[in-house]
C-alpha cells in the first residue's frame, strides 16, 4: 500500500505499519493521510485527523463514486475545521462526517486488507 500524510510518501506492508502510521500527528495534532494501491490512485482513501476528531473520504475508481463518513450527528458545532498540510494550510468540513479516531483506525485497517471501501463505518455518496 502506498501511503501520503504531512511528511511525505512511504510503503505499508503490514497492518502494525498501517497502525503505527496514522498515529503520526506532526503539525497541531493533525494529519492528513493518503492511501492507495495502484499508480492509477484508485480506489482510494483519504483521512483528514484532528485531535481526536476524523473524515474519511472514499474515491472508488473512476465513474463509481465518491463518498464520505457519517458521523454520529453529535456534535454541536456545524462544522469541524482540519489541516491540508504541515504548513497549516486549513480545510472546513461539515460536522455531520466527523467520526472517531477508533472508527478511522478500523476503517483504514480494512481498507489495507480489501482495498476496496470499508463496511464498519457508515458512508453518505457525494
Amino acid at each position: 500500500m502506498y501511503a501520503t500524510d504531512f511528511n511525505g510518501e512511504i510503503v505499508i506492508n503490514t497492518e502494525a505499519q498501517m497502525v503505527e502510521f496514522i498515529r503520526n500527528r506532526p503539525a497541531c495534532n493533525a494529519n492528513q493521510f493518503i492511501f492507495t494501491f495502484e499508480e492509477s490512485g484508485f480506489p482510494q482513501l483519504c483521512a483528514f485527523v484532528r485531535d481526536d476528531d476524523c473524515v474519511l473520504y472514499f474515491l472508488d475508481s473512476e465513474q463509481r463514486g465518491t463518498f464520505a463518513s457519517c458521523g454520529d450527528d453529535s456534535m454541536r458545532d456545524e462544522t469541524v475545521t482540519f489541516y491540508e498540510n504541515i504548513h497549516g494550510a486549513e480545510v472546513v468540513l461539515a460536522s455531520e462526517m466527523v467520526i472517531t479516531v477508533q472508527q478511522m483506525t478500523d476503517a483504514c485497517t480494512e481498507f489495507f486488507k480489501t482495498k476496496t471501501r470499508p463496511t464498519c463505518i457508515r458512508w453518505m455518496e457525494l
